[in-house]
């Protein structure tokens, strides 16, 4: 009988220091190490504070359009959303990219490119040393698409 009773303490004994061991080491590693799901959470609030922040700015832009007369605010969506935009790659030297620039800058038609001046349409254009652009050229195409337009 001694010999089971001391194997069973061994086993008793064997148990509790295996288990002290893995709580000491192995379980408080991974409570410290940072899990996927931390990582993942810290980009969702990243993510929730942009998105706080713009909605801030759209509640004040709101708030600045309800305090105008209601005729200016519409006459400004009518302005913004309902501009019929020229195709102005129709004029020569003007493709996607400088059209773009234009419509980024507020110019739409024919007839507010032909309104620039040469210098505020290379103003506009910003172009690179090496392109060669022809802005009076392009505004006086302006001028005769605009007149073109009229005239229909």
């Amino acid at each position: 009988m001694n010999f089971w009773v001391g194997l069973i303490i061994g086993l008793i004994v064997g148990w509790v220091i295996e288990w002290a061991i893995d709580w000491r080491f192995w379980r408080r590693e991974e409570e410290s190490a940072p899990t996927p799901n931390r990582s993942i959470d810290l980009d969702l609030q990243g993510k929730l504070a942009a998105l706080e922040a713009e909605k801030e700015s759209l509640a004040a832009r709101l708030q600045e359009a309800l305090n105008k007369e209601p005729e200016l605010v519409v006459k400004e969506v009518v302005k913004e959303v309902l501009v019929e935009r020229d195709s102005l790659q129709k004029i020569h030297g003007i493709g996607d990219v400088f059209a773009r620039r234009f419509n980024d800058a507020g110019v739409y038609t024919f007839g507010q490119l032909a309104a620039l001046t040469p210098e505020r349409a290379r103003e506009i254009i910003n172009p690179e040393e090496w392109q060669a652009i022809e802005p009076e050229q392009w505004i006086a195409e302006a001028k005769q698409f605009a007149e073109q337009a009229q005239q229909v």
